[in-house]
């Protein structure tokens, strides 16, 4: 009888030993460890922290044609510069109101110079999150003038719990997806392509 019970009990040291080194072997109880963990959960966030705003805008299948549009007007080096920005990237269905030969004609090599206005138009100097925006809308009384790159400036306010951007001809754009980090700025998606002045 204690024969037996002594093979059992090396059959589940065995057992045990072998689920331990399954995903890669070492001490089970080192790898609960609470250091183990948190260097884990920081690995996991690396992705987001080592992307620039170049590379979020690439990355984004809803982006795909703003991605052309900046090859095209040559404005990647600029949205990889270490200055901390604030991007507000139409998707894809922002670009398709504009009509195909509308945006055919933007994307020629005689319009970069357009183009690039029409995109800096996006761009605001600093990191806003969402969160910032709501907060200085609400500090200002309800809206506020963001100076772009371009020169011109865009309101933005709240509506109906949305963060809506009004350009120079009042056409509005609701930020649909915010706060996508990136190591030199952030960049929420809009449902409209924003246009300036001249």
């Amino acid at each position: 009888m204690r024969l037996i019970a002594t093979a059992s009990l090396s059959a589940l040291t065995l057992m045990i030993a072998g689920c331990g080194s399954h995903d890669g072997g070492g001490d089970p109880v080192k790898r609960v460890d609470p250091a183990s963990l948190e260097v884990k959960e920081a690995a996991a966030d690396e992705p987001d922290a080592i992307l620039r705003v170049d590379e979020v805008v690439l990355r984004n299948p809803d982006l795909s044609t703003l991605a052309r549009a900046i090859k095209a007007a040559e404005l990647s080096a600029a949205l990889a510069a270490d200055k901390p920005m604030t991007l507000f990237a139409p998707d894809n269905g922002a670009f398709d109101k504009l009509g195909v030969d509308a945006l055919a004609d933007l994307l020629l090599p005689e319009n970069k110079a357009r183009l690039a206005a029409l995109l800096n138009y996006h761009i605001i100097p600093g990191r806003l999150t969402a969160a910032d925006l709501r907060k200085q809308i609400g500090d200002k009384g309800g809206s506020i003038e963001l100076t772009t790159l371009q020169g011109e400036k865009i309101n933005a306010s709240i509506e109906l719990d949305q963060v809506r951007l009004s350009d120079a001809s009042g056409d509005v754009g609701s930020i649909q997806q915010a706060d996508l980090a990136a190591s030199n700025g952030m960049v929420h998606v809009i449902g409209q392509v924003l246009e300036p002045q001249q």
